[in-house]
């Protein structure tokens, strides 16, 4: 049976991989929304804002506006390094 020292570490290793597959995630959609801005003549801040406004409303559809609300106050604060 493992120690709960090592299981720690296996906990902590698998929120760290999760999180690299996340952002590896992440980097490849804003390429991809990059490229195809740059493909379409369009300015990348342009389909960021609106990409994010769609997951925005994804969001909301599917937890609700309570659950947006938390997302973006979650977002602002990173921003802010608060």
């Amino acid at each position: 049976m493992p120690t709960p020292s090592n299981v720690v570490q296996l906990h902590e290793f698998r929120q760290v991989s999760r999180q690299e597959i996340i952002d590896d995630i992440s980097s490849e959609a804003f390429m991809l929304l990059r490229e195809s801005a740059r493909s379409h003549g369009l300015p990348i801040k342009q389909v960021l804002i609106e990409h994010m406004r769609d997951i925005a409303v994804v969001i909301n559809s599917v937890d609700g506006p309570e659950t947006l609300v938390e997302v973006l106050d979650s977002i602002t604060r990173q921003i802010k390094g608060d």
